[in-house]
């Protein structure tokens, strides 16, 4: 992403593989958004939370204290973020980009998609860096600013929504 210097968007959505394991979790990176550390507490999770769970496979580590802990140590208000998971509004979003992705085919994690379209390349970082390029290149020869491309040329000219194997674009 830095490399790029501010030429991607990255669009995060909720898709819980294990709900009775990650849902907290999810919860708690859409109120660590609410206080503006969505990034720091995801990061953080990565780490101490699910770290931690793949180590020792204690569903304690994902749980709502682990959570509220480790926001704690990002400066995060606990009890604002507590409240804000079991909120309408986190509540709401997690179930809708999860009903979003679930359209779009989505069947685990990690998924990506580049300009709307899936990303189908290997998990090389290579690979990956290939198809940004490409589809940056592609912006770039479009003539259209950078900044409305999406709108403009993915949006406005017909694609609706992101698209699956499941769910073509019509020709």
């Amino acid at each position: 992403m830095k490399e790029y210097n501010g030429q991607l968007r990255v669009v995060y959505k909720n898709f819980v593989v294990h709900p009775d394991t990650a849902m907290d979790a999810h919860l708690a990176a859409c109120a660590a958004q609410a206080q503006n550390k969505f990034m720091e507490f995801k990061e953080a999770f990565w780490v101490k939370g699910f770290g931690e769970y793949r180590n020792t496979r204690d569903p304690s580590k994902m749980a709502e204290p682990a959570l509220l802990e480790i926001a704690r140590g990002l400066g995060l208000n606990a009890d604002k973020l507590k409240a804000d998971m079991r909120g309408s509004t986190c509540q709401e979003r997690v179930k809708s980009d999860q009903d979003e992705l679930n359209r779009f085919g989505v069947g685990g994690t990690p998924a990506f998609f580049i300009n709307g379209k899936p990303y189908r390349g290997g998990p090389d970082a290579s690979q990956f860096k290939a198809a940004i390029d490409a589809a940056l290149k592609q912006v770039q020869g479009s003539g259209v600013a950078a900044k409305d491309y999406y709108q403009k040329e993915v949006l406005e000219k017909g694609e609706k929504k992101f698209r699956s194997i499941k769910d073509p674009k019509p020709s």
